[in-house]
């Protein structure tokens, strides 16, 4: 088990590359594809998986290009996939950019599990920062996009503080204080230093 941080896009968003026994997702490809493919290509596994924790244009703007060039399949939860489908729903349109469609192949609603290799990556519907929003875990390992930041939380103003907390005390109250937090944007943090130093958890 292999996770690669992967800093693409003018706001700089974390996509990360996960790779075991030669198979490899994608979690959040934003933007630079090319950048993507080559990290893919260096790793000497297959995409197989796009992974979106959430469906905003910053989190899903190479999902196209993977997609066709590696007939990788794309995830997301139904209550964000139209904005794989809608630039005014993905909200690039306050960019003044568009970025390129795309119909999901697998829609998360039931799924509870995705195989990756000889593991299998858990998933969570963390609802908030946008309707669709989830989280991942792999191992000790938590991506959650933009739900959850070190000693932060996401903005809301699209979505909705209440069950964006609702989803944050989810996380912190199932998870070990071991457990690493791999976010959108920013760096890394654990379950624990949130539970101690996040203001918005007091």
């Amino acid at each position: 088990m292999d996770i690669q941080r992967i800093m693409v896009g003018e706001l700089q968003v974390n996509c990360y590359l996960l790779t075991d026994n030669g198979e490899a997702a994608v979690i959040d490809p934003g933007a630079n594809a090319d950048l993507i493919l080559e990290k893919i290509e260096e790793s000497g596994a297959s995409l197989t998986k796009i992974l979106l924790t959430h469906g905003h244009f910053d989190h899903t703007g190479a999902v196209k290009i993977l997609a066709e060039k590696t007939g990788a399949k794309v995830y997301i939860h139904s209550g964000d996939k139209m904005m794989l489908l809608d630039n005014n729903c993905n909200l690039s349109f306050l960019t003044g950019e568009k970025i390129e469609l795309y119909t999901p192949d697998v829609l998360l609603d039931e799924i509870q599990e995705i195989p990756l290799g000889s593991t299998n990556i858990k998933v969570y519907h963390t609802p908030g920062h946008s309707t669709g929003g989830v989280t991942y875990q792999w191992g000790n390992t938590l991506f959650c996009g933009d739900l959850l930041f070190k000693n932060s939380i996401g903005r809301f103003d699209f979505g909705d503080l209440k069950t964006e907390l609702e989803s944050i005390k989810f996380l912190i109250n199932s998870f070990p204080e071991e457990t690493m937090v791999l976010p959108g944007h920013g760096v890394k943090t654990t379950i624990g230093d949130e539970k101690k130093y996040n203001p918005y958890l007091d």
